[in-house]
């Protein structure tokens, strides 16, 4: 009984794990949106975007609008976490991954997609991430992003300027949200790019659910772990879980009624519980990243105005971002309030205190992305 427990306490901290990460990246998107200070963008904390600017940095280009030189950090970083972990970010880190598990959560009745159909639409991922890459490197733009799902979740707070910017990637996120209501996360199994990516990564990974079913046990008549994975596993009748599609959210080992231990998860060859597992992998991943951004290579937005005027080094115009007023950004390049309005080409009618992002709502036709990028 008390090893059923701790697979109980198991499951349910790492729900609330996930719970956590969610409230806490809605709340970055939100900041980012409304406070005057610097909050990181979505595009700039996504892995994705450093593949996407990959061949922009090797090319010495500067990065893709919207994205830092942090990016392409937590790009690499996440190859090696892949790499020794799995896809341990897909089922224990990421909010858009926990977003769909939470709202499969309100049916438990789910539609079974035939093997076959399953198996071919699973292949789709690896197509989108060729596409979505290639495209990125071709338009040196992220091309993407009115089309991207989780963009647009992380706009709900822009109110109607969600639609003006995300608009097709809200409709995809109403239809992939409802299809994870029936089925199980949806978008990491047949559209997710970087779970792709991931999955490629966690094919000589080290980490891997192991199933050694005991004598006392009939796992293919049980079947509890099988029914369990959200990525619909064939746990039950595997020793060794080699699929790219494993996220190692530990599911299939809580679920087991066995008190034997028959699924354990290893890495190295060490056996972890569930849950030191989870808290191990989200401890190394969020700490890493402090570490790097203390390090000072893993900077995500602006430096704060106050720094600017301490040190009296003026940003470019392609280090502005559309959440500044035309006021602070006349400050971050350094500039008089009146040549900011004439270099910005934009009237001097238009309010000072206006975000950049919102003067298209004064001079219809002007785009900051346009005129940032060809200062």
């Amino acid at each position: 009984m008390g090893n059923l427990t701790g697979k109980t306490i198991s499951k349910y901290a790492r729900w609330i794990i996930l719970a956590l990460i969610l409230i806490g990246t809605m709340l970055i998107h939100y900041l980012h949106i409304h406070s005057k200070a610097m909050y990181p963008s979505v595009h700039s904390v996504c892995p994705m975007g450093g593949l996407e600017n990959l061949w922009s940095w090797i090319a010495g280009k500067t990065n893709l609008q919207r994205l830092f030189s942090g990016t392409m950090t937590l790009f690499f970083f996440m190859l090696v976490f892949a790499f020794l972990f799995g896809r341990a970010f897909c089922g224990n880190i990421c909010p858009f991954g926990g977003l769909q598990e939470f709202i499969g959560k309100i049916t438990k009745r789910k539609l079974k997609v035939p093997a076959q159909t399953d198996i071919t639409l699973r292949f789709f991922k690896y197509i989108v991430l060729v596409f979505v890459t290639g495209m990125a490197w071709i338009t040196a733009s992220l091309w993407i992003s009115p089309y991207d799902p989780y963009a647009a979740f992380a706009h709900i707070w822009a109110g109607r300027s969600l639609f003006n910017e995300t608009g097709p990637g809200f409709i995809i996120l109403i239809i992939v949200l409802a299809a994870s209501m029936v089925i199980d996360r949806f978008f990491c199994k047949y559209l997710c790019p970087a779970g792709a990516l991931y999955g490629i990564m966690a094919k000589i990974s080290p980490a891997k659910i192991k199933r050694s079913a005991c004598t006392s046990c009939n796992c293919q008549t049980c079947g509890q772990c099988s029914k369990t994975c959200p990525m619909n596993i064939d746990v039950s009748n595997t020793e060794l879980v080699k699929s790219a599609e494993c996220i190692m959210c530990g599911q299939c080992i809580t679920a087991c009624p066995s008190q034997k231990n028959c699924i354990k998860v290893t890495v190295f060859g060490k056996t972890l519980k569930p849950l030191i597992f989870v808290i191990a992998t989200i401890t190394i991943f969020f700490g890493s990243l402090l570490v790097f951004n203390k390090a000072g290579i893993f900077t995500l937005t602006v430096p704060g105005i106050e720094s600017v005027r301490e040190s009296g080094e003026h940003l470019k115009a392609k280090d502005l971002r559309g959440m500044m007023s035309i006021e602070t950004g006349a400050e971050y390049l350094g500039m008089e309030l009146s040549d900011f309005y004439n270099y910005m080409e934009i009237p001097e009618t238009v309010p000072k205190d206006t975000q950049l992002r919102n003067v298209s709502s004064y001079v219809p036709g002007w785009d900051f992305h346009v005129i940032r990028d060809t200062r």
